[in-house]
């Protein structure tokens, strides 16, 4: 009958369905505690005690137990079952356990030997304590659940809380807007200052390189002692309104590899720029102070006497247009004929006017060709004398190799540099230098002329100047003069210019050829060489005439 109605209450009543989930619970979140052995251990008997009493299980009759009835609302399927906490089940439950329970436990106390360990029933009770202690947190848990907060009863305190908050996320935006506009102020800044200060340094620098004074040639004599660094040379000269910038001047030095500066006495103008001064101060001073020079003067290969007179008036040296020197053409032209001048060259220079040819000789100039081609420098103590005599002094230090071997080969200074005259007129290169010459050697060998316009040229006064391919060809090969070397054999009286001094070694080491004639392209000014007059008279109609009919 207790089994019967135990089943029946455990399949139909809701509360027992209940109170299973929550067992059930308890039981997996609860470690369950089982008791120790030892306290269920039988005392041990002697044998002289009684044997033991046999007990029967005894039937307990218990009241029928009615079931409520609950009138549950029909929900819907999808609507989950609410939860019902133990608290508000009905105690009905509670009295079937407890009215079990009792029956137990009176029979066990009937019994005078201890009960034996079973684990139903601390299962029952622990059950029960897990489903008090269950029931207890639940509990508290409702009381924490419902207690009033202080946020969920004061709306404006959250409010105030709320806004407090904005207030503090526009303060730190605002606070990130400044400081990005800080820091962009302060990149831009630092921008600024360091493109500025480039700039400054490029257009320092590049100020720094070029001449203090490009108009300014006037040099001044400086001395730069020995074991003096670049650093100390760019203060000297900067001291001395030479340069721009010292400290420039030393770095310009060092990237540009200048190094071994010598000490001594320069001559350096303001117009000079750092390359020059450098350059200069590697080739070394002197050991004296020397005049700084005001200008130069160029004399140009081939140049005649007349043509000299016009360059001493050009000061090269400077970079102003026309730039004059203190000298004039008509004090040159009188100092080369100046028979006491010219007779104090020749005892100051013997070897190189040993040859020098007579006035009644029927030279257009004694001093013609003797003048040697290079660039000058002059002073202020410098005269037309002085520039003279340098040009000659030039001359001679160039010659001085050679004056033995013109001795050796039977030939004159003189009669060189008038073969040499023509050679630079006639050719452009070594090559047709030493052609050119290898040819009048054979003509003159062969006893012919040399047959060159140059010297009937130079005879009109017309040599150096500008004149047309037509005036050039068509010369008076009848023209009575000594420089017709038309009509006259050998060298002719003297040089027509200032021969260079390639010129010079190609008269004294000619080529060895078979050509006894040549002519110049009047256009390109290549030379074509010839054997016989046949294929000269082809090669002047091709190279000349026909060019200057066209």
């Amino acid at each position: 009958m207790v089994d019967k109605e135990t089943t029946e209450f455990s399949r139909g009543s809701f509360k027992e369905k209940i109170l299973r989930q929550l067992e059930e619970n308890a039981a997996k979140q609860a470690e369950t505690k089982f008791p120790d052995p030892e306290d269920f251990e039988r005392p041990s008997r002697s044998d002289s005690e009684e044997p033991e009493r046999k007990i029967e299980p005894r039937k307990v009759d218990l009241e029928p137990f009615k079931l409520p009835v609950f009138d549950f609302p029909a929900a819907d399927e999808n609507e989950e079952e609410p939860f019902v906490e133990n608290e508000n089940l009905p105690e009905e439950g509670d009295s079937l356990r407890q009215n079990l329970d009792g029956v137990v436990s009176e029979e066990i106390q009937s019994q005078d030997i201890p009960p034996q360990f079973s684990r139903s029933e601390p299962k029952v009770q622990d059950e029960k304590i897990e489903q008090e202690q269950f029931l207890e947190k639940k509990e508290s848990e409702k009381m924490v659940k419902h207690q009033p907060s202080r946020r969920t009863n004061s709306p404006s305190k959250k409010t105030s809380s709320s806004k407090k908050n904005k207030n503090k996320n526009k303060n730190k935006k605002k606070k990130k807007v400044t400081a990005g506009k800080i820091i962009a102020v302060i990149v831009v800044l630092l921008v600024l200052v360091v493109g500025g200060t480039g700039w400054y340094g490029y257009n320092f620098v590049k100020s720094g390189i070029q001449p203090l004074d490009s108009k300014n040639a006037t040099a001044k004599s400086i001395n730069i002692p020995a074991g003096s660094s670049s650093k100390q040379i760019g203060e000297i000269l900067q001291r001395q309104s030479i340069i721009k910038n010292g400290m420039v001047f030393q770095y310009y030095t060092k990237f540009k590899n200048y190094s071994e500066f010598k000490s001594g006495y320069y001559n350096l103008a303001p117009n000079m720029s750092l390359s020059t001064i450098a350059s200069k101060l590697e080739e070394g001073g002197t050991e004296k102070p020397v005049a700084p020079t005001l200008g130069k003067i160029l004399v140009p290969e081939g140049y005649t006497l007349t043509q000299i007179a016009k360059a001493v008036t050009v000061n090269s040296g400077s970079n102003e247009k026309n730039a004059k020197t203190p000298f004039s053409e008509a004090d040159f032209m009188k100092t080369v004929q100046d028979p006491t001048f010219i007779a104090k060259m020749v005892k100051a220079y013997p070897k190189l006017f040993a040859s020098l040819p007579t006035k009644d000789s029927g030279i257009k100039y004694q001093l013609e060709g003797y003048l040697f081609p290079a660039t000058y420098d002059y002073t202020k103590s410098s005269t037309v004398e002085s520039v003279i005599e340098n040009m000659i002094q030039a001359a001679n230090t160039q010659l001085t190799p050679y004056y033995d071997t013109i001795a050796q080969k039977n030939l004159t200074v003189n009669e060189v540099l008038s073969l040499a005259a023509l050679v630079e007129k006639e050719a452009n290169n070594d090559d047709d230098r030493r052609n050119v010459a290898g040819t009048f050697y054979n003509r003159m060998n062969a006893g012919m002329t040399l047959g060159s316009n140059l010297s009937i040229l130079y005879a009109e006064g017309k040599l150096g100047e500008k004149t047309s391919l037509s005036e050039d060809a068509n010369i008076d090969t009848n023209l009575d003069s000594p420089y017709n070397l038309y009509t006259n054999t050998g060298f002719g009286p003297g040089p027509v210019d200032s021969p260079s001094l390639s010129s010079i070694k190609a008269v004294l080491d000619p080529a060895q050829n078979d050509y006894f004639y040549f002519v110049a392209d009047v256009t390109t000014g290549k030379v074509y060489f010839a054997k016989t007059l046949a294929e000269q008279n082809a090669n002047v109609q091709k190279y000349v005439n026909d060019k200057i009919s066209s």
